[in-house]
């Protein structure tokens, strides 16, 4: 009895010690924490709370925020108007217009550089707000209308309680989408498709349009669906007021229409719905009947050359093994019509019929919702 006492003791001894390391070490904590920006719940690969610290993937962080990085030699800069942010990975030293932090806003994990949410938001003019309950950190501004906090509060409880249901494994649907056309690489992709017989889902560019009236005839001619991808997909017109941005998606539907017949209310707003779209653009597009398709697989085939397409097919795999492996059923892939694409294509269908995945056009009457902003009405 004394024998089997001791040991328990030095097992509890054991575990308690490990408890305290694990806590001072600043490892990361196990609950999911998430990120917000003005109206909208970001989506991150990772998020990882280090000593109280909220950090994201600086690459993705960069991008919803709009800040300009690059590496070079082990140093990471960050250059913003008047502010020039430099991370040395070998002395783990950040430095803030040349003067030596006290704080430690990177890390590396797992070959991913993360960044300090709080430490960057504050550095280029946002501010940040608590949300403990909802383990969420949101970024805003105060010149910019959003929603109150208790209103934030309440859209919070609805998107993380969307997350948290979950759709039982099984063969998926993938549906191929391809923006940015028409161009000459939309009718290649559209050979592609018609060789394969795999249908696609197109969202056109309004100024495209009006100068590749054939190629659009013969996407519609082999049962192509196509939706809008606004007109200009310049950001700084398309975003910058509610009647702007409606202005775009009606303009470009109604130029489907004149050219096709057909009758779209699909649109893929420019960069994705998150996190440019404010309320009162969604609230725009609810009032004109459209639907809103992002992805749930991005391809990022627009950073890659021609040599590069095999990264493209491989970020296609990964992205549709795990959103299959998570219960997706219906599976959006983000594509391009671009020269890296049209080489990447074939392998990509033939890798998606060989794993018995169907393929699919968008359907109106059976409208997948697919959307960043979770809005089961769009």
């Amino acid at each position: 009895m004394v024998i089997i006492i001791k040991k328990i003791t030095i097992l509890c001894a054991a575990l308690f010690i490990s408890i305290i390391f694990s806590t001072t070490t600043g490892q990361a904590a196990v609950e999911t924490h998430y990120v917000g920006f003005n109206d909208q719940l970001l989506d991150f690969s990772d998020v990882q709370v280090i000593n109280e610290d909220t950090k994201v993937p600086l690459e993705e962080i960069a991008a919803y925020l709009d800040i300009p990085y690059e590496t070079e030699k082990g140093n990471t800069f960050i250059r913003k108007q008047d502010l020039e942010i430099i991370y040395n990975e070998t002395s783990n030293i950040t430095t803030k217009n040349g003067t030596p932090l006290s704080s430690v806003p990177f890390v590396r994990i797992d070959g991913k550089l993360f960044i300090s949410v709080k430490f960057i938001a504050t550095e280029i003019g946002y501010k940040i707000e608590n949300f403990p309950k909802q383990k969420t950190q949101r970024i805003y501004r105060d010149d910019w209308i959003r929603m109150s906090h208790p209103e934030y509060e309440i859209y919070l409880n609805q998107q993380l309680k969307s997350k948290q249901t979950q759709t039982k494994p099984g063969k998926a649907t993938i549906y191929l989408t391809f923006d940015d056309g028409p161009n000459k690489f939309t009718a290649v992709n559209n050979a592609t498709l018609k060789k394969y017989k795999v249908p696609g889902t197109f969202f056109f560019l309004g100024n495209n349009m009006k100068k590749n009236s054939s190629i659009i005839k013969s996407v519609v001619k082999e049962g192509h669906y196509i939706g809008t991808h606004s007109m200009t997909h310049d950001k700084n017109k398309v975003y910058k007021s509610a009647n702007s941005f409606i202005n775009e998606m009606n303009e470009g539907t109604k130029l489907i229409k004149e050219m096709t017949g057909l009758d779209s209310k699909l649109v893929r707003t420019p960069y994705g719905s998150k996190p440019h779209i404010t309320t009162a653009m969604k609230n725009e597009l609810i009032k004109n009947d459209y639907k809103l398709w992002d992805w749930d697989v991005d391809s990022q085939d627009w950073k890659y050359t021609d040599k590069q397409s095999n990264q493209i097919v491989k970020n296609v795999k990964v992205g549709v093994e795990k959103a299959f492996k998570s219960g997706d059923k219906d599976i959006i892939i983000l594509l391009h019509d671009r020269s890296q694409t049209t080489k990447a294509l074939p392998q990509i269908i033939e890798w998606l019929q060989k794993e018995g995945y169907t393929l699919k056009t968008y359907e109106p009457k059976q409208h997948i919702v697919q959307n960043f902003l979770y809005d089961t009405s769009l």
